[in-house]
């Protein structure tokens, strides 16, 4: 019988995960390899590749559409990765001023509720009546400018 900190591992749902995790990636890599070796085995023709500054003589059609296929997927990746690192970088500017205003906001929570002991208490002004504060009177139009 096994001890130690990985005991409970093998008896549980984590070594189920594991395995399958470890079945469904070495079918991955089985795949992959099936799917390689058929793409080179159907395109063995010999092509001449020429492009505008450069020519490449005698490559096989099987080398060709797996550089293209590369030259895609690293366009996809660079686009994003771009994007995504963008997105990270938002996300720590966002953090730091979270730490930043979280620090603040325990400051101020820190603070005493009254301020000086001889200050006067604040004077409760009646509501006016209808509960509306009456807004300001406007400039008359055009007042001011020439």
């Amino acid at each position: 019988m096994l001890r130690g900190r990985h005991s409970d591992r093998l008896q549980g749902v984590g070594f189920v995960k594991r395995a399958v995790l470890w079945v469904l990636g070495l079918g991955a890599i089985a795949g992959g390899w099936v799917l390689g070796w058929s793409l080179r085995s159907a395109n063995v023709q010999v092509v001449d590749l020429d492009l505008i500054w450069i020519r490449v003589p005698n490559l096989e059609l099987w080398w060709l559409v797996l550089l293209s296929i590369a030259a895609g997927f690293l366009l996809a990746t660079l686009i994003v990765g771009f994007a995504w690192l963008r997105g990270a970088l938002v996300n720590r500017r966002y953090r730091k001023s979270i730490r930043r205003l979280e620090a603040e906001l325990h400051e101020l929570r820190s603070l005493p509720l009254s301020g000086r002991g001889d200050a006067p208490p604040l004077e409760r002004v009646p509501a006016p009546p209808g509960g509306r504060v009456p807004a300001p009177p406007r400039a008359a139009a055009g007042a001011g400018r020439e």
